[in-house]
Formats: C-alpha cells, sequence, structure tokens
C-alpha cells in the first residue's frame, strides 16, 4: 500500500501555495507555470471558472504585486501524491476560504484545482 504524502512533502506543498501569492511568483510567468499543473481549473469567488493559462495571464497583468495573505493554512495527505490545502485568503478587498489540490506529477508538486468562496471579515463567523 503506497504511503500519504510526508510531513516534508506538506511543508513543500504548503511553501509552494504561499509562494503563489507572492508578487515575485506572480510577476514571474515562467515560476507560476511552473506550479500550475497543466489541466489546472479555477472556480473563483465569483463563480467564474478560469484555465491554467487565464491565470497566468491574469497573474501577470498583476505586476507582480503581493495578491494576497495566507491565514490558518493547513496542508492535509489525500492520498500518495495527493495535497489538499485549506487557508483564508485575506487582501484590502476581503477574506476569502480557499481549498487547492496539489499533485505530484513527475517528481513535482502542482497544483491541480483551486476554489475560491467569500467569506465574512470575521474570521471566526
Amino acid at each position: 500500500m503506497a504511503e500519504l504524502p510526508t510531513d516534508e512533502d506538506l511543508e513543500v506543498v504548503a511553501d509552494c501555495e504561499r509562494a503563489l501569492l507572492t508578487g515575485a511568483v506572480r510577476g514571474d510567468r515562467d515560476s507560476a507555470r511552473l506550479l500550475l499543473h497543466q489541466d489546472f481549473r479555477e472556480v473563483g469567488q465569483s463563480g467564474r471558472v478560469w484555465d491554467r493559462d487565464c491565470v497566468l495571464d491574469l497573474m501577470e497583468s498583476e505586476g507582480g504585486t503581493d495578491a494576497a495573505r495566507a491565514e490558518d493554512l493547513v496542508a492535509t495527505g489525500l492520498a500518495p501524491d495527493v495535497v489538499l490545502v485549506t487557508y483564508d485568503s485575506v487582501t484590502k478587498d476581503g477574506r476569502a476560504r480557499r481549498s487547492s489540490v496539489w499533485v505530484r506529477d513527475r517528481g513535482r508538486w502542482q497544483l491541480r484545482a483551486h476554489q475560491g468562496t467569500p467569506a465574512p471579515q470575521d474570521p471566526t463567523a
């Protein structure tokens, strides 16, 4: 029976998730491309579905600015080579509950699916 991702794997994935929120990665299309799986899909806060190329274009258009701050980030192994990351993203415009599914593909952790849901400003609500 294959084992779940290790604690080290979970730390790597959590760091990758945080990196995708930074201007340094968002402003560097090649760096962002390495972190997004070729079949990446996102369901945004608005309900709009984004593919990899659309998200890369959006990140590039933001000019390398930080997107958000992650709060209460938790990475959990779901299956061999699959990790779920959940957290709240906080920006000047509000808060969202986020979930990401990361897969290890050819030895590299990549974001396969991401979803955001608007959340109340008070994280305890």
